[in-house]
């Protein structure tokens, strides 16, 4: 999904999101691959083995890094250059331009815990029945999909407001747990 351009997109309208209710949510991405014991990575990427790194790359930061806001800027940063995501380089410069210390993150995607982060990930997704990207959920019900360039399947709307709305009702009905 890092490569994917739906999951870029919809990961800008969610930077500003969690602009407006970080201290009302928790956001975490998993990613859609399929499965595959005998795959580099253990599962296979839409866009090769490239974009599997980058969303390992991704999940790495996300968990030595606990700050969303951070998090969403190094996505954006990221997302600036397309074709470099999975590059070590760009990943360490954009951890850079956020302010963070790549060697954790090296460490954690050179590891079993990368590998493992992103296992758990694509299992997740499964299990959410999540089969596109970008598939948003609030509190564990399905929000939203952006696939083929289009928003569908958003009832409630899919603008940064519509969101935060969202995000706000479900907050105030009983706590969030934003994926």
């Amino acid at each position: 999904m890092s490569r994917c351009p739906d999951a870029v997109a919809c990961e800008a309208v969610m930077a500003d999101v969690v602009e407006e209710v970080n201290d009302i949510s928790s956001f975490t991405t998993s990613y859609i691959a399929t499965l595959n014991s005998s795959a580099t990575y253990g599962a296979t990427c839409k866009h090769g083995d490239i974009e599997c790194i980058g969303n390992i790359q991704e999940l790495c930061f996300q968990e030595v890094n606990s700050n969303q806001l951070t998090f969403f800027n190094y996505l954006l940063c990221i997302h600036r250059s397309y074709d470099r995501i999975g590059s070590h380089k760009w990943a360490k410069q954009c951890s850079e331009e956020v302010g963070q210390d790549y060697d954790p993150v090296d460490k954690c995607v050179n590891s079993d815990t990368g590998l493992n982060l992103f296992i758990k990930s694509v299992q997740k997704s499964k299990a959410y029945q999540a089969k596109t990207s970008c598939t948003i959920f609030i509190n564990g019900h399905k929000r939203c999909i952006r696939d083929g360039g289009e928003w569908y399947d958003c009832p409630e709307g899919y603008s940064v407001k519509d969101f935060v709305k969202s995000i706000e009702n479900a907050y105030k009905q009983n706590g969030i747990n934003y994926y």
